[in-house]
């Protein structure tokens, strides 16, 4: 099991960001998951996003890039989205997404909770998809993510809504209504309206 000790969370500047996002993320997400890092750019000029580099101490080598966290951050509802998170290739399979999550935890505490978009276990194509699925979830609610009964629907996407309670142990308690302002802020209102919902 991997140490918090050896492993610390970095906030990144926007130039960070950028690099992490067009080094790491494009390795690591479908193309057609990945928003235009122009438009990460004006959420993050207005105050609107955050991002989170985790890394792991290695001496002289320098320290190592093993995971990262981009997310949303509503001021007004004081909530953050986690629009992207995942563990670098070369780094899965040894504990860091576990330890990454902690850290990110610990470092968010003055906002009341993190919400997850998960994919619908069902609206999987198929059991191999729905098997994928359900791990994903398992692994969020093994690292302190407790699934909600919201569900929405975005860009072509039916997800289940989690959340990580931090400052505010009600935090799930209005998370549809949540959920939506950070789409307003995020999406010009005619997009809002054709391409988010709750359901």
């Amino acid at each position: 099991m991997l140490s918090a000790q050896n492993i610390y969370i970095k906030p990144l500047d926007l130039e960070e960001a950028r690099a992490v996002y067009i080094g790491s993320a494009h390795k690591d997400f479908p193309s057609d998951e990945l928003k235009p890092f122009s438009m990460i750019e004006n959420l993050w000029t207005r105050g609107c996003y955050r991002g989170y580099g985790f890394y792991e101490k290695a001496g002289d080598k320098g320290n190592k890039l093993r995971a990262y966290a981009f997310t949303m951050a509503d001021n007004d509802t004081n909530m953050l989205l986690l629009d992207y998170f995942a563990v670098c290739e070369d780094a899965r399979g040894n504990g860091y997404g576990s330890t990454a999550l902690s850290l990110l935890k610990e470092a968010c505490m003055e906002w009341d909770g993190i919400i997850f978009e998960v994919e619908d276990t069902a609206f999987a194509k198929n059991e191999e998809e729905r098997l994928t699925r359900r791990r994903r979830i398992a692994f969020y609610e093994k690292n302190g993510v407790v699934m909600t009964d919201v569900r929405s629907y975005a860009f072509g996407v039916d997800y289940m809504i989690m959340v990580m309670p931090l400052g505010n142990e009600k935090s799930g308690q209005r998370i549809g209504e949540n959920l939506a302002a950070i789409y307003k802020k995020m999406l010009p209102n005619e997009i809002f309206k054709r391409e988010f919902s709750l359901r």
